[in-house]
Order: structure tokens, then C-alpha cells, then sequence
């Protein structure tokens, strides 16, 4: 495996029997040189894209951020795919390094987004949330930077897509909008806000999401 580019001391661009990729390791590039050897025993993770455009998107990347959201999103993916017990196409890596780099000049810039879905996705998909709130907590331990909470939900929905496909994710969307929608509609009615009781019952009642999920696959047909 020879090296074709490097993008840091951790992060490469490979060719093995004319087929390009990424390999991520603590010390993989270090004092490395194109057309280098790379020492395999240091790769951590790899992506092998069957696709030209791939690679083309992921030089781009490179080009507008910093390779330790590459990194931080590589590390994350692993961790999702430990906790989760799946694994993930290699597209979320531009995707979630992408993020990740967003959410980082918002937070420097003190301009949060606000995540009007978070209670769903928290109580609707409670895996990829922890990996939400997992992932936070590593870009804090990498870059000192605690990011809001608001940003647990929006790396949760990145992985609620790419492991039920981008359909799955729309209807997922759609669901928690309308269940939101709903829950609006009984504090109006009953002209008060809704206390925590309420909130952990309707939460831990599974059917409700199951009948509205329903709802969002009749109505695909």
C-alpha cells in the first residue's frame, strides 16, 4: 500500500492494487513521503469508495476543512458502528465531517441553531441519540468545545438516515414534526403546558409512534 497523498500526520490518501482510499491512524503520515510504504499496523479505519466521485468530493472536502474533522467524524462513525452493531457507507464520513465542522464556526460564532425536534428524536430514537450525545462529548475531549445539546439531535438524525436510507429518514422527520404537531394542539386545548409526567408517558408509549409510523407508510403506497 503505497501513499498518494497526505492530508496530515493521521489522515492519507492510498492506492493498493490501483484502487484508492483513506486510511485514518494515530502516526499513519508521519514523515511520510508520496509514494511511500505505509505501515498498515497503524491504520485504525479505512474507506474504500467503489466510486470516482467519492474520492472526488473527499479532496474537496479536504480542501475547505481541516483534517481533524475528518478525524473527529471517523472516530464517531466507529463508535456508532460498535454501539449499533452495523456499519455505515462511506459517504457519512464527507457528510459528518462536513457537520461537524458547521457546528464547531457556529458555536465560535455564538450563532446556535435551535432544535425543534430534539425531544422526539431523543425519545423516538434513543440509539442514535446516545450516539449523539457520545459523539458531543468526544469533540469536547478533542477540541475543547462543548457544543449544545441542540447538536446531539442533529448528529442523531445523520445516523438515523444513513442507517435506514434517506426514505427512512424523510418519514422520520415527518412523524416527529406531526407528533409535535399533535402535543401543540393539546397545550392549546387544555391552555397550559404540558408537565414531565405527561412527556415520559407518551414517550414510553411505543404504539402511539408505531400508529403514526403507519400512518407515513400507508400513505407512501
Amino acid at each position: 500500500m503505497l501513499v498518494k497523498k497526505i492530508f496530515n500526520n493521521n489522515v492519507l490518501l492510498a492506492e493498493e492494487a490501483s484502487q484508492e482510499l483513506i486510511v485514518i491512524g494515530r502516526g499513519v503520515g508521519f514523515q511520510q513521503k508520496i509514494g511511500g510504504q505505509i505501515d498498515v499496523s497503524k491504520i485504525e479505519k479505512s474507506y474504500c469508495p467503489q466510486d470516482d466521485q467519492w474520492i472526488k468530493l473527499f479532496n474537496e472536502l479536504t480542501d475547505s476543512i481541516s483534517s481533524e474533522y475528518i478525524e473527529i467524524a471517523s472516530h464517531i462513525i466507529t463508535m456508532a458502528e460498535e454501539h449499533l452493531a452495523t456499519t455505515f457507507d462511506d459517504y457519512l464520513l464527507i457528510g459528518l465531517a462536513d457537520h461537524i465542522q458547521y457546528a464547531v464556526t457556529r458555536w465560535q460564532s455564538k450563532l446556535p441553531i435551535k432544535n425543534e425536534l430534539l425531544w422526539e428524536t431523543q425519545h423516538f430514537y434513543p440509539e442514535e441519540y446516545h450516539i449523539g450525545e457520545l459523539a458531543v462529548d468526544y469533540i469536547a475531549t478533542r477540541l475543547n468545545i462543548k457544543l449544545p445539546v441542540d447538536e446531539v439531535g442533529f448528529i442523531a438524525l445523520k445516523f438515523v438516515e444513513k442507517r435506514n436510507g434517506p426514505q427512512e429518514n424523510e418519514r422520520a422527520t415527518q412523524m416527529i414534526q406531526l407528533i409535535e404537531g399533535i402535543l401543540t394542539i393539546i397545550r392549546y386545548e387544555l391552555f397550559q403546558p404540558l408537565n414531565t409526567a405527561f412527556y415520559k408517558h407518551f414517550g414510553e408509549n411505543w404504539g402511539n409512534v408505531y400508529f403514526f409510523d403507519r400512518i407515513f407508510r400507508a400513505s407512501s403506497f
